[in-house]
């Protein structure tokens, strides 16, 4: 081999691991929104990437956390808490874009039929609901502070049992399919929560 081929060779740059990951990452969220999550697999992703299945695997341990993480990236900015003088429309608006986001980014029907399945729920949505959601809980319970500091909110509200019931629900439906994820619906539902939350006026 010619010094020269050699030095080529050594002068080309390897990607980063940082960018075999977004490249990995943005693929996913392609396939999510064209196909579905049924539709994406590590092979797939493999394929379509050109990088190794065993370069996959060593950081992603399995398909629903490799989609996991690629599904918060991509509705992450979507549901975080928008500035607002009030921190209960904050909530709202919040609570909104979550039950909007789900779906839309993981192609579900307003039934979320697709996951209708024990095998699909222990692999997908409840890694999703007890690990991807924690740091926004955390948020979340900050809002909520913030909006009985604001006395828009009662004094005694329990914020563990608030968010279950602002937010469990979503997860409930998706699980069972017993009820649509609609804009109406997510309206309608925060609104029976928050009624018994706000501070009651004589």
């Amino acid at each position: 081999m010619s010094k020269r081929v050699e030095k080529n060779r050594r002068s080309v740059k390897r990607p980063s691991s940082e960018q075999i990951e977004a490249v990995i990452i943005s693929t996913v969220c392609e396939d999510l929104l064209e196909h579905g999550f049924r539709a994406v697999t590590i092979e797939s992703i493999s394929a379509k990437t050109g990088i190794a299945k065993t370069s996959i695997y060593r950081r992603w341990p399995n398909k629903a956390a490799m989609v996991m993480e690629a599904f918060l990236l991509k509705i992450g900015p979507g549901i975080e808490f928008p500035r607002n003088p009030s921190y209960v429309e904050s909530i709202r608006l919040q609570d909104a874009g979550f039950g909007q986001g789900i779906p839309r980014t993981l192609r579900l029907d307003d039934q979320g039929a697709p996951w209708r399945s024990p095998v699909r729920w222990r692999n997908w949505l409840r890694p999703f609901a007890l690990v991807g959601s924690l740091p926004r809980r955390e948020a979340a319970k900050e809002v909520i502070q913030s909006a009985i500091r604001n006395k828009e909110l009662r004094p005694d509200v329990n914020l563990d049992q608030a968010l279950d019931a602002l937010y469990g629900w979503l997860y409930y439906r998706l699980m069972i399919g017993s009820g649509p994820l609609s804009d109406a619906c997510v309206r309608d539902i925060f609104s029976a929560v928050l009624d018994g939350l706000r501070v009651r006026k004589d």
